[in-house]
Parts: C-alpha cells; sequence; structure tokens
C-alpha cells in the first residue's frame, strides 16, 4: 500500500480579521501619537505664555522699584488689561504681550528680623499678570523699605 502524503501549501493571502486587527492596531497607535503631540504642544505654549507673563511682571516689578517712595502707593490698583501692556516709555507692546495684563497691588507691611528682633516697616509690592480668562499666569512680590529721613 503505498500511502502517500498530500503536499501542504503554504497559506497565502491573509484572513480578514487579521487584516481589521492589524487596522485596529494602526489605528490606536496613529490616534496615541497624535494625542501625544498635541498636548506637547499645548505644553509648550503655556510654558512661552507663563514665561512672558513672569518677564512682563519682573518688568513692572522693576519699574516700580525705582519710584520714589512718596509715589510709591499710587501705583496701588494699577492695571493694564489684556492687550494693553507698554514698556516704560508708554508705547504698546505686540506679538505675545497681547496675551497678557497685569495688575499692581501696594501693601504696607513690616518685617521682622528675627536675628535682631527689629521689625522694618516698609511696603510690599505685587505684581500679577493674568490671561483674558482671568487665570493668574504668574505673581512677583517685593518688599520695599521705608527710607530713613
Amino acid at each position: 500500500m503505498t500511502d502517500q502524503l498530500q503536499p501542504t501549501y503554504p497559506r497565502r493571502g491573509l484572513a480578514l480579521l487579521e487584516v481589521m486587527i492589524a487596522v485596529g492596531i494602526l489605528t490606536f497607535a496613529v490616534t496615541a501619537i497624535t494625542s501625544a503631540i498635541v498636548a506637547g504642544q499645548q505644553h509648550s505654549l503655556e510654558a512661552r505664555e507663563k514665561i512672558i507673563a513672569s518677564i512682563a511682571a519682573e518688568s513692572l516689578l522693576s519699574q516700580l522699584s525705582q519710584e520714589p517712595w512718596e509715589t510709591m502707593d499710587s501705583w496701588h490698583g494699577y492695571t493694564e488689561d489684556v492687550g494693553t501692556i507698554s514698556d516704560p516709555t508708554g508705547a504698546n507692546l505686540e506679538g505675545d504681550w497681547n496675551r497678557i495684563g497685569r495688575n499692581v497691588s501696594v501693601i504696607d507691611s513690616e518685617v521682622l528680623v528675627e536675628s535682631l528682633q527689629v521689625y522694618i516697616i516698609g511696603r510690599t509690592i505685587v505684581v500679577n499678570t493674568f490671561a483674558s480668562d482671568g487665570r493668574i499666569l504668574t505673581t512677583v512680590e517685593r518688599f520695599i523699605p521705608e527710607p530713613q529721613s
């Protein structure tokens, strides 16, 4: 008796189910990568906005620190709305500066130097920068002692 084995042929092509699984995996991978890119861009824009806001706050605080003691209190309540920030000469700033505003608070305060047990009287200047939706982006403050007479 001659038993011949039937030759086996390699399977050609892919089954529809395998193709659907491969497309599903590919779609998931593309969606995940796209989401990561969009999230990275959003974080980058937020970081840029915070950096610009910090520069704007520090700039105004530096300007106010140079003010005479007698006129410093007049800055309390000063506000530059979003899109109206100007440089020290009064010229409006363009570009990314249009997306932030800033305001100032001047608060009479005392600081205790514990090692000397001495209170120093002065003013704390607080500069906040904010976005158009009202979010506070940065807050910078500095204590300025009252000059001795």
